[in-house]
């Protein structure tokens, strides 16, 4: 406001100079007062209409559609109370074996490999081995009595040979030509020690198959309670405290 009246004072001083320099009379400036001298300050005027009084100008055109972005996610809101424990759902498919499972597994796989591979080294330092299903027949050619005879077989890990099938017979026949034990007739696991007239093997199985000679077994002068294999492969009893070969069989697996 200040700015204005100055503004207003110096046009009018301006005014008055151009006449002086003219000659001119000076204009009646329908100062109230003395001209020089500016007027006290007018009130000041009624405000404006607002603007909401005005028209409510037409309705502008559609804008284009704006482009669909998900804005943030909003701040996450409290927890919902705990709902109804659900039914059991179904077993799922078995995992596989852990490390340890894997690791007792393959150690004992390894140990069967080398109790089998120890047990084919003993039967290859015989003199004289012969392969038969998952059996051997083994011999060294040792001679001893039917008793000592078990004890031998098993200290190498089997037993005394007995044939369970035909097959059988004939190569324990073989094995016993072969090494030159026919003559003096090998042992095989079978006596009736226990009951008189009964051959059984020496763990009391009742025998799967028999090869006797014919008249035999006759438990001559009544001391014959074991049997024994001939150079024809048909069997024969004698005593069991008589030096005979020993042949053993041992099972691999």
């Amino acid at each position: 406001m200040a700015v204005l009246k100055l503004f207003f004072k110096a046009v009018l001083l301006l005014q008055f100079a151009l006449q002086l320099l003219d000659g001119a009379e000076p204009q009646n400036l329908n100062c109230p007062a003395y001209c020089s001298v500016p007027g006290t300050p007018g009130h000041n005027g009624l405000p404006g209409r607002d603007g909401r009084d005005g028209a409510i100008g037409p309705k502008g055109e559609k804008g284009e559609p704006g482009v669909s972005v998900q804005g943030p996610p909003g701040k996450a809101g409290p927890p919902g109370p705990a709902g109804e424990k659900g039914e059991r759902g179904p077993s799922g498919l078995q995992g596989s074996p852990g490390r340890e499972l894997i690791s007792d597994s393959l150690k004992s796989e390894m140990q069967q490999l080398n109790a089998k591979i120890a047990m084919i080294e003993k039967v290859v330092s015989f003199n004289t081995f012969r392969k038969v299903g998952q059996k051997y027949y083994i011999t060294d050619g040792v001679e001893a009595t039917f008793d000592a005879g078990i004890q031998y077989c098993k200290d190498v890990g089997g037993k005394i040979v007995l044939p369970r099938t035909a097959f059988e017979n004939q190569v324990l026949l073989k094995v016993s030509v072969f090494s030159g034990l026919g003559s003096k007739k090998p042992y095989i696991r079978t006596t009736d020690r226990e009951t008189e007239g009964r051959f059984v093997d020496t763990e009391g199985n009742q025998l799967t198959f028999t090869n006797w000679h014919p008249g035999q077994p006759d438990d001559y002068k009544g001391v014959q309670d074991c049997g024994t294999i001939t150079d024809s492969g048909l069997w024969d009893d004698v005593g069991c405290n008589g030096q005979h070969p020993i042949i053993c069989e041992i099972e691999i697996r």
